[in-house]
């Protein structure tokens, strides 16, 4: 038959009680200054850059409205695929594909929705996006 032993609180190992002490000494020199005794560590992530201001026209504001809830939707059903094992070992690449297509309209929607549109291109991320919408025209438009 085993017998549980207690240990109190302020019993233990000579170690353990020096570790506490030091603590106890370390957070009570931060509260009496107020604060956290280091400046927190900065993020290593970037912050997203600013977005540009929304568009006036409130035909470009429904507009990106609608796109936004087809990447929704887009989202849910690439979710409802991916988890069939089945579908996701014989459909990985289609399954990729609908997460292009909604990071494609969703970029889109950025930009219909930017006053400054030429600016809310320069941001979208998808390099081969941006570079087809930058691209420059082989002959005048209308002319």
């Amino acid at each position: 038959m085993s017998h549980l032993h207690v240990v109190h609180s302020d019993a233990g190992p000579d170690h353990q009680r020096r570790v506490d002490a030091i603590q106890a000494q370390i957070r009570s020199e931060i509260a009496a200054r107020g604060g956290p005794a280091a400046p927190p560590r900065p993020s290593i992530f970037k912050a997203p850059p600013p977005r540009p201001a929304a568009s006036s026209s409130q035909l470009d504001l429904r507009l990106a409205e609608e796109l936004d809830h087809a990447v929704r939707k887009l989202e849910h059903l690439g979710g409802a695929l991916a988890a069939n094992p089945i579908l996701l070992q014989r459909h990985a690449a289609e399954l990729q594909s609908i997460d292009l297509i909604k990071q494609v309209i969703g970029h889109i929607a950025r930009v219909v929705e930017a006053e400054d549109e030429e600016w809310a291109v320069e941001l979208i991320t998808l390099q081969d996006l941006r570079s087809r919408l930058q691209r420059k025209a082989i002959r005048p438009l209308g002319g």
